[in-house]
């Protein structure tokens, strides 16, 4: 050694350095923004037009109704008069309608800030206070995604369960489960243990098999049911065809693209992605192609169904199973909450099948801000406030039987778990 070397420095003079332009965490597209129409009172008290779209945004103001029924109108379906001698009188067919009912409540949510002070000081760099309207605006786009998936499973968006509604929990209308036939398909009943009961016991005939997952005959199965039986209204696409749009869960097409697993391939019917129009593509995010009369679009954040009870569970002749329907919520937290979804072998996966007018959204009152302080304004909450419902059609002449309910709108589809190897 010829020369002295300098002193390490004390760890705690150490100057520590933080990049400050922080990463974003990224999110998929979602279809339902790019697939929506209003549906406008622009004339008095003259119904709007329904337009041709998977997704309904209903334009009716706060102030003139707490709720809006959109009607439907039945067709004839009468017995017609026969022969000469036939006498048309108390013989004529009265007009039947049905209507759905539409609802929206609070929703909002908030962040903690501080004005001034030392912890407002050295958190100032990092932009956090700055950063919340990019934060909240990217929370809501993934509550929305949940509300709308709710939706399509649960008739309705949770805040509709609160005040001052406090609409009762439900299921979608329409089910197709795929490895049971058509006619042991779960039939609808208005009581919901009831529904419940026909669902799993559904889904438990159809087992967790390979045949459960989903097949190409399957999906030949479903649009045409979807057509002939559950008569949902297709949607006319920009080449002057018509059908609909399946949002599929990621594994779930892992699974139809394995096709050593004894899965059928699409073959020559199957329309790649790569063969749409620019403008059809950016109108369907996640579009993956199309077989006969399906666009199937890619579902990262599909829901899931936790089956519980048994069939002998019950009491009286009472429902005895259960099912719960998990979604994949906002952010990352790193506890896991974020994602409460059922990955396990005997959970079911969650696609839709969407035709004309799956969903209506009511939004009568915008985002917009609101503030909250406190200790001389040091302390103060900011957050983004509106009024919002997002509902399931569903039709009813009033009398609430199961055989008065009508939707024409969507399809749910679970299917069980593929196998991840093999």
């Amino acid at each position: 050694m010829t020369i002295n070397h300098p002193a390490d420095l004390d760890a705690d003079l150490r100057i520590n350095l933080f990049l400050t332009t922080v990463q974003k965490e990224a999110l998929p597209e979602e279809i339902f923004d790019t697939l929506a129409m209003d549906m406008v009172y622009s004339s008095g008290k003259k119904p709007p037009p329904i337009p041709d779209s998977i997704y309904w945004r209903l334009d009716a103001k706060s102030d003139g109704a707490w709720q809006v029924r959109i009607p439907l109108i039945k067709e004839l379906s009468g017995t017609p008069n026969l022969g000469s001698n036939a006498d048309p009188r108390l013989n004529e067919e009265d007009r039947l309608m049905k209507y759905f009912t539409a609802y929206y409540t609070d929703v909002s949510h908030a962040v903690s800030n501080q004005k001034y002070g030392i912890e407002a000081i050295i958190k100032k760099p990092y932009g956090i206070f700055e950063d919340r309207a990019r934060a909240l605006g990217r929370f809501f786009k993934q509550y929305f995604g949940v509300m709308r998936r709710q939706a399509l499973l649960e008739a309705h968006s949770e805040n509709l369960g609160e005040a001052p509604h406090f609409l009762a929990d439900a299921w979608g209308y329409n089910w197709y489960i795929p490895n049971i036939t058509d006619e042991d398909q779960p039939a609808y009943d208005n009581t919901y243990a009831t529904f419940t009961n026909n669902i799993v016991t559904a889904l438990t005939a159809a087992g967790t098999g390979t045949l459960a997952a989903g097949s190409v005959h399957f999906f030949n199965r479903l649009e045409r049911y979807a057509r002939d039986e559950m008569l949902i209204t297709p949607k006319k696409f920009e080449d002057g065809t018509d059908g609909y749009v399946f949002l599929i869960p990621s594994p779930t097409w892992t699974w139809l693209l394995n096709s050593n697993a004894g899965v059928a391939t699409f073959g020559a019917l199957w329309r790649d992605v790569s063969n749409f129009s620019d403008d059809a593509k950016k109108m369907y995010p996640g579009l993956l192609g199309q077989y006969q009369g399906i666009r199937f679009c890619i579902d990262p954040r599909y829901p899931t169904l936790t089956l519980g009870g048994s069939a002998s569970g019950g009491s009286g002749g009472g429902a005895a199973y259960t099912m719960a329907a998990q979604y994949r919520l906002m952010g990352r937290a790193d506890d896991g909450s974020s994602d409460p979804r059922d990955k396990t072998e005997t959970a079911r996966m969650v696609g839709f099948l969407l035709g004309q007018g799956a969903l209506l959204e009511w939004q009568p009152e915008q985002m917009h801000w609101e503030w909250e302080y406190e200790q001389y304004d040091k302390y103060f909450g900011s957050g983004v406030f509106f009024d919002i419902g997002i509902m399931q059609p569903l039709f009813d002449n009033g009398d609430e039987s199961d055989t008065s309910m009508q939707q024409d709108s969507s399809c749910i589809v679970p299917f069980a778990m593929p196998p991840e190897l093999g």
